[in-house]
């Protein structure tokens, strides 16, 4: 309509214009169903697995999220909370704080699997067993790491090219068998817990800084157990990963380090795994090695092929710096892992909206070759 002070005529009239905006809905639910091959179970429907999850993007109107999933399934049930704050409480400094309760399984193959290039295996693991007498029940076994987790964190950026984080996180944890069955020793004996009890629980104070310059990423970690009980694991990790990507003509080279370290109590499925699609190419996940310290070195040459697909040559390389003994039952020796090795080969890779895609092909130390694929950036 037009302004009260708009003049008849003008060629420049004012008007009052009114706008009506309504906020979308910022939550959803969603559930499903499916068959895991995963789980082996019996009943009239084996492998079934039930999920659902809810999420809010814009919880009390302040830009927080809180998720809520959970999956359940005959032999074993998941779920994962998680809420976000990125700005609390309009602190000055821009502080956001994320806290999170789950439980989650990952595979325990790249420590307790068979160094499959020493046999020219075709990746097999080593299955275990309840009592520690060694009795194997098929080279297809393999190992699940069942983890409850609970924490907060606080980030802050402390710079304009610096951020930095401050949290502190409970962990409970089993080695579990592929029926879900708590396994305390492996298939040599070697025992797998820390503790005397069939899991081992500790609680986590993680200090972390990022750099990131213009051609440059500096990240640095530091988690100290804490040993606020008797039986509680007690150790200090440090982790180190620089990136540097140098222009070359149209091409560019990227060169990645990472290393780390473990003082203190020592369970081998907290040890640093070394060979795989992220660490040494041509070998496979964790058949370089398992150390308490660790050092892998890689260097990329990327150059465009046509868009978007993009090439890149490469060559990696990783040790365990000779401390793979001093792991708690010597996982890698017990495998005939060498402690170190390289491999090298050729990739295409192309940008996604979940990042990028890469498919890759390499050469180990040993001459055997194999394909990978991954998502994101190596390393």
């Amino acid at each position: 309509q037009p302004a009260e002070d708009s003049i008849q005529g003008s060629d420049s009239p004012k008007i009052v214009l009114t706008l009506n905006v309504v906020e979308r809905k910022t939550g959803g639910f969603s559930a499903g169903g499916g068959i895991s091959a995963s789980q082996s179970s019996e009943g009239p429907v084996p492998g079934f697995v039930g999920s659902c999850a809810y999420s809010q993007r814009n919880l009390f109107g302040q830009n927080q999220k809180l998720t809520a999933s959970i999956e359940i399934g005959q032999a074993d049930s998941l779920f994962r909370i998680n809420h976000s704050d990125p700005w609390v409480g309009g602190d000055q400094h821009r502080t956001s704080r994320n806290s999170y309760l789950q439980n989650m399984r990952t595979s325990g193959n790249a420590i307790h699997g068979k160094a499959v290039d020493e046999d020219g295996g075709g990746g097999a693991a080593d299955a275990l067993d309840t009592n520690g007498a060694g009795s194997r029940t098929g080279d297809q076994g393999g190992i699940l790491i069942g983890r409850l987790l609970g924490g907060v964190e606080y980030s802050r950026p402390l710079s304009t090219s610096l951020s930095g984080t401050a949290g502190v996180q409970y962990q409970r944890t089993r080695v579990l068998g592929e029926n879900g069955q708590p396994l305390v020793s492996d298939y040599y004996g070697n025992p797998i817990i820390f503790s005397h009890k069939d899991y081992d629980e500790l609680l986590i104070g993680v200090l972390r800084t990022v750099y990131s310059g213009n051609q440059s990423q500096l990240v640095m970690s530091m988690e100290q157990a804490i040993p606020v009980k008797q039986d509680f694991l007690n150790f200090n990790r440090l982790r180190v990963r620089a990136e540097r990507t140098i222009k070359a003509g149209f091409a560019r080279l990227v060169v990645t380090t990472k290393g780390g370290m473990i003082i203190g109590d020592l369970p081998p499925y907290e040890a640093f795994s070394i060979g795989g699609t992220n660490s040494v190419r041509g070998y496979g996940e964790g058949a370089v090695g398992t150390g308490r310290h660790y050092v892998v070195g890689s260097g990329e040459l990327h150059f465009p092929l046509f868009s978007p697909l993009e090439g890149a040559l490469f060559a990696d390389y990783g040790s365990d710096i000779d401390s793979g003994p001093t792991v708690m039952g010597d996982p890698a020796g017990c495998r005939g892992k060498p402690g170190s090795g390289y491999g090298y080969g050729v990739g295409v890779r192309v940008d996604s909206p979940v990042g990028p895609l890469r498919l890759e092909y390499a050469w180990n130390d040993k001459k055997v070759g194999r394909f990978h694929f991954g998502i994101g950036y190596h390393g």
